[in-house]
C-alpha cells in the first residue's frame, strides 16, 4: 500500500514546479515523479503520462483544497476527488482547516485542534451531509 497519492498530472515540469511552490508554501510536502525524464526529453511526456505530482495521503485533502482556492485553472490538472462515504459527494474539508470552516464555532474548533492536536479518529468532514470520516483506508 502506497503512502502517496497523485493529485495532479502536468505536461511540462515548469507547470508542476509553480504549483509545487504554492503547495510547499502552505506546508504540504510535494514530490514530482518523472520530472527530470520529461525535462530531458519533452516528447516523452505523452509516453510516460506526464509529470505526476504526489503528496502524502495525510495531506491529500489539504492539497486539493489549496488547488481549489488558489486558482480555478489548476483544477484541470486534478486527477482524483475525495468522495464522502455517506452521500458520495466530493465536498469534504479537513476538520483542522480554519479556512474552510463554515461557521464561527467550527473555526474556533479548528484553531483549538491546531494548537492542541488531540488524537481524533475522524480528520475530515463532508460539507454537504456533515459526516465525519477518515481517508486513511
Amino acid at each position: 500500500m502506497s503512502k502517496f497519492k497523485t493529485i495532479a498530472v502536468f505536461a511540462y515540469p515548469a507547470e508542476a514546479v509553480v504549483v509545487k511552490g504554492k503547495l510547499e508554501s502552505e506546508q504540504v510536502e510535494v514530490f514530482l515523479k518523472d520530472e527530470f525524464t520529461v525535462a530531458t526529453d519533452p516528447f516523452a511526456t505523452n509516453a510516460i503520462g506526464g509529470v505526476k505530482m504526489l503528496v502524502y495521503k495525510e495531506d491529500f485533502i489539504k492539497a486539493m483544497g489549496i488547488l481549489e482556492q488558489s486558482n480555478p485553472d489548476l483544477l484541470k490538472y486534478r486527477v482524483e476527488y475525495i468522495k464522502c462515504p455517506n452521500c458520495g459527494k466530493t465536498d469534504a474539508r479537513e476538520i483542522r482547516d480554519i479556512e474552510t470552516a463554515p461557521t464561527f464555532a467550527d473555526k474556533m474548533k479548528a484553531v483549538v485542534l491546531n494548537i492542541f492536536p488531540f488524537s481524533n479518529s475522524y480528520n475530515y468532514q463532508c460539507k454537504s451531509c456533515y459526516t465525519k470520516f477518515d481517508v486513511n483506508e
